[in-house]
């Protein structure tokens, strides 16, 4: 048990590594801009799982706060997200790390899209305006695309309203 404790410290300090040297580089060689280009991969599933974190802490921490709130209770602290995220690399489960500066940006938005505060359209478009932070962080050619399950959400639901609404007015007589 010490030696996979050990093996996940080493893990998650080679992570928070990878993210900080990526963010130091600013040569244009091959190398340096792939490298930049997989920690900014990483990053983009980091603020993904994130946001996904907060929409579930935060949603969880209401409901906790109203039963508090009618048992004469305190209320617990608010949720943090986590520092480090799980992600699917070539050779297995890795951690992924993107400061908290940006994580907590984003988990916050998470919970405000769960708590309906926010609309789908304002959390995909502030949660891009972290993730262009990140990317500028990064120095990366292009910006990360975030949150694109959601955008594909949103297509899909536009995609069968229009269908439904094609459907609807086939039958309408009109011709």
């Amino acid at each position: 048990m010490l030696f996979k404790d050990n093996a996940k410290k080493k893990a998650l300090i080679a992570a928070k590594k990878a993210y900080n040297e990526a963010a130091a580089l600013k040569g244009d060689t091959r190398e340096e801009m792939a490298f930049r280009r997989r920690i900014g991969f990483r990053s983009r599933t980091h603020l993904d799982k994130v946001f996904v974190e907060g929409a579930t802490k935060i949603g969880r921490y209401q409901e906790v706060c109203v039963h508090a709130e009618a048992a004469g209770e305190e209320r617990p602290p608010f949720p943090k997200p986590n520092m480090f995220q799980t992600a699917k690399g070539p050779q297995g489960l890795m951690y992924t790390f993107v400061p908290l500066e940006f994580s907590e940006e984003v988990f916050k938005l998470g919970g405000q899209y769960q708590t309906m505060e926010i609309d789908a359209f304002r959390a995909i478009e502030l949660t891009q305006d972290v993730a262009n932070r990140v990317s500028f962080d990064l120095d990366l050619e292009k910006p990360i695309v975030s949150l694109q399950f959601l955008r594909d959400e949103l297509a899909a639901a536009v995609g069968d309203e229009s269908s439904a609404d094609e459907s609807g007015n086939e039958g309408s007589g009109d011709g």
